[in-house]
């Protein structure tokens, strides 16, 4: 009996500290996304994207994330843009442009997208290697990619592990993932980083006012550049890696040219002039 309990115990403490597939939870995390705090991170988010980001090139634009969002791309000028969503029924005027997709075999051709934002549907995932794998895939060369995720030093990252434990919320339930790794799968994936941004300083409570204004608190750390805020985001660009060898030839020498052969022959023939001599 001490034996089986111990065992169940077991499996309920691994079952809340999994993260599991995003289809399977999203019904959750989506009501979680109403709700202030998450309404709060989110506008955070997208106040930085159209103050750095909005006037990006390319055609294509593409957004992962937990819900289709209008405001999300607001500012951008792509002629092409759209939602994925994973696995939910899109909500009627939340977007007219989304599509449901698991993000670890979106389907779309390789190297078709200029610029790809995620937001939070890394840590989210079961898999994060082989979402940026897919990243990796979709995306041009030459392409843009806006990578949001949960700081797991900032309020958000350090409730976790302890919420996880007590409440086993859904919405707590994601990989904390350090922005060094990070940045080290996408070397491995051809992308270099350019740069880090931090944003989202206040305590996940639930404040209305929040999205009203920012607190002091708030405005500070966006002075300052505080690494230690609830997201960190990363802007990565794909490089093609190419190999050293020898160029090819895109003309001809002018001595092999049948032209240049044309003109010897006739040059060597005698004119009308001497003929008649």
């Amino acid at each position: 009996m001490p034996i089986n309990f111990v065992r169940h115990s077991s499996r309920a403490l691994f079952d809340r500290l999994r993260v599991a597939d995003l289809e399977d939870s999203i019904a959750d995390i989506e009501a979680w996304a109403g709700q202030d705090f998450a309404r709060y991170l989110r506008r955070q988010e997208q106040l930085l994207l159209q103050r750095k980001y909005a006037q990006m090139p390319g055609y294509r634009l593409m957004h992962l994330g937990l819900a289709p969002d209008k405001q999300t791309l607001s500012g951008f000028e792509q002629l092409h843009s759209f939602h994925l969503a994973p696995g939910l029924s899109v909500a009627p005027g939340t977007s007219d442009t989304a599509a449901v997709s698991n993000y670890a075999e979106i389907p779309l051709p390789s190297e078709v997208v200029d610029v790809a934002i995620l937001q939070h549907a890394v840590e989210y995932s079961a898999s994060p290697k082989a979402v940026l794998a897919e990243m990796s895939r979709v995306v041009a060369p030459g392409g843009h990619m806006l990578l949001f995720l949960f700081n797991p030093y900032g309020p958000m990252g350090l409730l976790k592990f302890p919420m996880q434990l007590t409440t086993g919320r859904p919405h707590y339930r994601f990989h904390n993932l350090r922005k060094g790794r990070v940045a080290d799968w996408l070397s491995l994936l051809n992308f270099q980083v350019l740069e880090i941004d931090h944003g989202a300083y206040n305590l996940p409570l639930q404040r209305p006012q929040w999205l009203e204004q920012d607190s002091r608190w708030e405005r500070l750390g966006q002075k300052i550049r505080f690494p230690l805020g609830n997201f960190y985001m990363i802007h990565a660009v794909k490089r093609e890696p190419r190999g050293i060898g020898r160029q090819a030839q895109l003309w001809r020498p002018a001595a092999s040219n049948g032209y240049n052969a044309s003109n010897s022959a006739l040059s060597n023939r005698p004119s009308k002039k001497q003929t008649q001599q």
